[in-house]
């Protein structure tokens, strides 16, 4: 409907043309999603973010290879961990040594990430990264897909999929 122009001829197909454009997006929908479904269960990694302490391989940009710079990083991390150094002592540590954050670090290499930039120095280590690189389980080595859905192509927003619906390689 041109809200202009009301009187216009256009306005006539108006309700097919939106019908039209809404029957479209959620085919396109439905379609990716029985392609990334398919690629989930064969195994094929679906997050575009490749964690800090990986890079993507430049033979094939779908697999994950380790960045042996990072993955000092959080080897130090897992052992400092297992040897019982809390995350506030950790992050405290890491920043003491002028070790690079991860998003400093990417910056650094001319990857872009998402997220909040913050001006905070680029060795302000918070517990709470060290906390995510714990509990992700990709640094294990395992591909997790499904771990979040959402419930129609109009909502942007993702939700949490129960652990036994996720696939794990």
């Amino acid at each position: 409907f041109d809200t202009i122009d009301p009187n216009s001829t256009d306005s006539d197909m108006a309700g097919i043309k939106n019908w039209f454009n809404e029957w479209y997006s959620k085919d396109t929908s439905r379609k990716i999603r029985a392609v990334n479904k398919a690629k989930g269960e064969r195994g094929e990694r679906l997050t575009t973010n490749v964690p800090y302490g990986y890079k993507r391989d430049p033979g094939d940009p779908k697999k994950w290879v380790i960045d042996e710079e990072a993955a000092q990083v959080v080897r130090r991390i897992y052992r400092m961990t297992l040897e019982g150094v809390g995350t506030e002592q950790i992050a405290a540590k890491l920043e003491e040594d002028g070790v690079l954050t991860p998003r400093a670090y990417w910056h650094s290499k001319g990857i872009n990430r998402p997220g909040k930039v913050k001006d905070l120095p680029p060795t302000h280590w918070n517990s709470s990264s060290v906390i995510k690189m714990l509990s992700v389980q990709e640094y294990c080595g395992d591909i997790l897909n499904f771990k979040t859905y959402s419930k129609s192509y109009k909502n942007k927003k993702r939700l949490e999929n129960d652990r036994e619906n996720w696939a794990i390689f």
